[in-house]
Parts: structure tokens; sequence; C-alpha cells
């Protein structure tokens, strides 16, 4: 049975992600997560973060909630944001082959996310986006 979800809602600031990232080790932590995992799920949680400070709200104030549950050698982390409607997964992979001055701004970040996460999935439910990744264990992610 899965453990019950920790949550945590701060203001959608790029200030805000230390104490996410401190609430979410916690979890990781519970999970069992090597610290070479705990960077790994540092640098999804930024990534996610960021973007959401960044452009959920446009320029206006919102939070966003990240709330956790934490199994032998996973953790389940879920986060909500209530700007606007944005999918992550249907973005266009960025064309690796172009140079950097000739690629568009963008797309990197999701990219990176996709292949560090054990799964991914998003939702658009009651006014919110609501992004869930699974991040494996120690031994079950690839470098």
């Amino acid at each position: 049975m899965a453990s019950p979800f920790e949550r945590l809602s701060l203001p959608a600031r790029v200030e805000s992600v230390r104490l996410f990232h401190q609430f979410v080790r916690r979890g990781a932590e519970a999970a069992g997560l090597d610290s070479p995992d705990m960077n790994k799920l540092d640098l999804v949680l930024e990534e996610i973060l960021v973007n959401i400070a960044r452009y959920a709200y446009q320029g206006g104030a919102g939070d966003v909630q990240v709330a956790y549950s934490a199994e032998a050698g996973s953790l389940l982390v879920e986060v909500t944001d209530a700007g606007r409607s944005f999918n992550p997964l249907d973005s266009a992979p960025p064309d690796l082959a172009l140079g950097l001055a000739d690629r568009p701004i963008g797309g990197l970040g999701v990219l990176l996310v996709k292949q560090i996460v054990g799964s991914l999935s998003y939702r658009r439910q009651d006014g919110q986006n609501k992004l869930s990744f699974r991040f494996p264990g120690p031994g079950t992610i690839s470098t």
C-alpha cells in the first residue's frame, strides 16, 4: 500500500526552490535514494519549479504545491499549480542536431526531466496543472 502524501505549498517564486528541495529530500531519504539520485532529483525539481515560477502566472503571483509519497526504493512526486495550462509532454523535443545559436530557446529542460525520471504524467484538473513523476531508487536510474 502506498504511503500517504506529504504536501508543501509555497509562493511560485525561484526563492522557494530551496525549501522545496529540503522538503522532498526528506521523502527521498525515506525512500532510500542515494546521494547521486538525490542530486538528480534536485535537478528535476529545479527545472520544473523554476519554469512554474517564471511562466505559469505570467508575471502575477500564485502558489505551487509539491507533494510526495515515499516507498522503499521509489518516490512519487506531484507538482501542482493554478497557472496557465501547460502540458510539457506535448512539447516538441529540441533538435539537438542544430547548433546552440540556431536552436530555439526551450525544450531542453523537459527533455532532461524525461530522461531522468522513471515515469512522467500530466493532467489538467479543476483549473490546475498536475505534473507527476516517479523517481526510482538506487540502481534503477540510467546515467
